[in-house]
């Protein structure tokens, strides 16, 4: 399939980022635009705009769809958007049966086409080369919370699409107990994604300050050690999602790497430098010293859904 153009897309809410990979240029993805979903009242419109614009309006087209969302039969519904994606119409457009994957399996899988040097180290072992051989966890923090394993099978990566983002929620201290306690008392069902995610932030910024709001996930970051409860709150976040991190290991035999994406976790690079998130995430009744030796790195990319559409093409 590389030696074939072939299409590749990022589906998030509010935007679609197209590209394309294969041919004589390789994998890594080329002449990509990005469309806002407010502008084309469908995916279909938004895929003929740009299939339009960069001239292969008549051409025969294998495709990878990273979603966001949920990727079951032929119709995908967007989280949090109006969009839905019917594999059946992209079909009619590119004359190629789409493949699709959820957005967190195609970062997973785009860790195949990146360098060590892509890979910011946290607190432990330095990260290894992401290749067949190995299991790794993908934990993805942004406006909601993603999973994805990368599992070595039949000789070659494969990527598990998951949704772990959504178990339930365990407090073992006693600001996630405060945390807990305060999501039940306002009738709010939660799991791992109610804190591990922006609006968390939001919602444990309320619990914590006891009822105050504020209006972005920046403004809680930006009143790290200035504000006593946003300071609480980053390191509540850190914390929990070392734990979350340990928990992901041990199910998914991820010995050979935990990666950290999204918007979320770029911005708290410096905090999750901190101690705390290694001694939460080994701090397990059984398994410590195998977990102590599992790397965990923070991968500053932006474009991870289009280099991982890309890679299941090349290992299709």
């Amino acid at each position: 399939m590389a030696g074939d153009v072939a299409l590749v897309a990022d589906i998030g809410r509010q935007s679609v980022r197209f590209g394309l990979t294969g041919g004589d240029a390789g994998l890594m993805p080329r002449d990509i635009r990005k469309f806002m979903t407010a502008e084309h009242p469908t995916f279909t419109s938004a895929l003929v705009a740009y299939l339009n614009g960069v001239g292969l309006q008549e051409a025969r087209l294998p495709s990878v769809l990273a979603v966001a969302g949920a990727v079951r039969g032929d119709l995908i519904n967007l989280t949090g958007s109006r969009w839905y994606i019917s594999l059946s119409g992209v079909e009619a457009v590119l004359r190629v049966r789409p493949q699709a994957l959820n957005e967190c399996a195609a970062n997973a899988l785009a860790l195949t086409m990146l360098p060590v040097a892509a890979f910011t180290p946290l607190q432990g072992p330095a990260p290894k080369p992401v290749e067949a051989g190995g299991n790794y966890v993908v934990i993805g923090t942004g406006t909601g919370l993603g999973v994805a394993a990368l599992i070595t099978a039949g000789g070659k990566l494969s990527a598990l699409q998951t949704e772990a983002g959504h178990m339930s929620f365990a407090a073992s201290s006693a600001d996630e107990r405060t945390f807990a306690q305060y999501c039940t008392s306002k009738g709010i069902v939660f799991d791992i994604e109610t804190l591990l995610g922006a609006p968390g932030l939001l919602l444990a910024y309320e619990a914590l300050s006891g009822g105050k709001k504020l209006e972005k996930p920046e403004d809680v970051t930006r009143g790290i050690g200035r504000d006593p409860v946003s300071t609480a709150v980053v390191r509540m976040f850190v914390e929990h999602l070392g734990s979350f991190a340990g928990d992901l290991a041990l199910a998914y035999g991820a010995w050979d790497g935990v990666f950290l994406t999204g918007a979320i976790a770029r911005a708290l690079q410096p905090q999750l430098m901190d101690p705390g998130f290694r001694r939460r995430m080994e701090g397990k009744a059984a398994f410590r010293r195998q977990l102590s030796e599992v790397p965990v790195a923070l991968v500053n990319r932006t474009d991870l859904e289009l280099l991982g559409a890309a890679a299941s093409l090349g290992n299709a």
